[in-house]
């Protein structure tokens, strides 16, 4: 289902900013080097700054459109923007701060209230703290509930990561993956570190140069080798979607059905914003992962999974394996265990890994 629709063009002294495309309503990871026009796009959807010209819609309503000098007003435009350090008022508490967002929406119109939001963000105990009061992940916190509770129909997340540490990185992701799926709010994260994004969603939107290499699914993306060294600097993975199968109160189980039955895993932690049904994202590197032509017995590596190899990339001194075993797997070998084993596309081979490779990044 497309929420978002652009096909616009807009220039700053000698930057230019030329971007046409659709985005669904679930998480889409804005990926790209700094100063290829990320912050510039999310401006735009925002209302921000005006483009030169084009047309921007959401769910089916024009925001902009240059040919009939049609522009909503930021505060019209029901778009929630976090920015990367936050920006929450520091002279009120998190109570004023959060309830600052309903300024402008009618209570017959608002979609969540303050109970709701510090219920869904865990921020119960913060509502009379003042902002230097507050860590960096709970400001984070706190600036996605006031983003929520202004009745978005669009978040868009500026960098959200770059200022906290993996830790607190950890505490926003889940957060941000439970606003997605229980509200079904769409959501653009812009940053410039592919692990970050992968870890939300594998729908992502390339840019460079205020241009769009590429949008779609990660594994779509690594299929145009042209990609591969683009991402590669950041970081290759494979980011597997594991459904929550069991809740104890000390660990959660994580299982992903294949074509040779099932692979579970146990979560030494019981995260409370998740339920039984929901999906994480499990990575698993491409280094971690060993072909071999058969099955192999008499072995302590217990996932062993039949596939195809879909192509084969050569970047540099390293070959990419794009196999499907039920879901794509990116797997990374030299080229001369490539040429050893014979492996070619649509050859049927066995990817192997331990379960101890796959890392629940939350």
């Amino acid at each position: 289902m497309t929420a978002l629709s652009i096909d616009i063009k807009w220039s700053r002294d000698n930057f230019h900013l030329n971007m046409k495309t659709d985005f669904s309503d679930g998480i889409t990871g804005i990926f790209g080097h700094s100063g290829a026009g990320k912050s510039s796009l999310l401006q735009l959807i925002a209302g921000l700054e005006q483009l030169d010209s084009g047309q921007i819609t959401i769910d089916n309503a024009i925001l902009d459109n240059s040919n009939t000098n049609q522009f909503n007003p930021t505060h019209k435009r029901r778009i929630g923007y976090v920015f990367q350090e936050g920006r929450l008022f520091p002279h009120m508490t998190v109570r004023q701060n959060l309830l600052f967002a309903t300024k402008y929406i009618k209570k017959d119109k608002q979609q969540f209230n303050l109970n709701e939001v510090a219920n869904l963000l865990e921020i119960e105990s913060l509502l009379t703290k003042l902002p230097n009061q507050l860590s960096g992940g709970e400001k984070q916190r706190v600036a996605i509930g006031r983003s929520l509770l202004s009745s978005p129909r669009l978040l868009l997340m500026d960098e959200p990561f770059s200022a906290l540490d993996s830790s607190l990185r950890k505490q926003i992701i889940p957060y941000l993956i439970k606003i997605n799926q229980k509200l079904k709010l769409p959501i653009l994260v812009v940053s410039h570190d592919l692990p970050d994004l992968l870890n939300l969603s594998q729908q992502l939107l390339l840019v460079k140069d205020g241009k769009i290499l590429a949008h779609g699914n990660y594994f779509e993306l690594v299929e145009k080798d042209l990609l591969i060294d683009i991402m590669e600097k950041s970081g290759l993975n494979n980011m597997i979607p594991f459904k929550i199968t069991h809740i104890e109160t000390d660990y959660f189980k994580l299982s992903k059905q294949t074509k040779q039955g099932q692979i579970d895993l146990k979560k030494p932690k019981h995260l409370q914003y998740f339920e039984i049904g929901d999906e994480i994202n499990v990575s698993l590197r491409p280094e971690d992962i060993a072909i071999a032509l058969h099955r192999v017995e008499d072995v302590s590596i217990r996932n062993q999974l039949e596939g195809t190899i879909l192509q084969i990339i050569k970047q540099g001194n390293q070959t990419y394996c794009l196999v499907d075993v039920g879901f794509k797997l990116l797997v990374t070998i030299t080229e001369a265990s490539r040429q050893s084993l014979k492996l070619k596309q649509g050859a049927t081979i066995w990817c192997l890994f331990k379960s101890m490779a796959l890392r629940v990044n939350i």
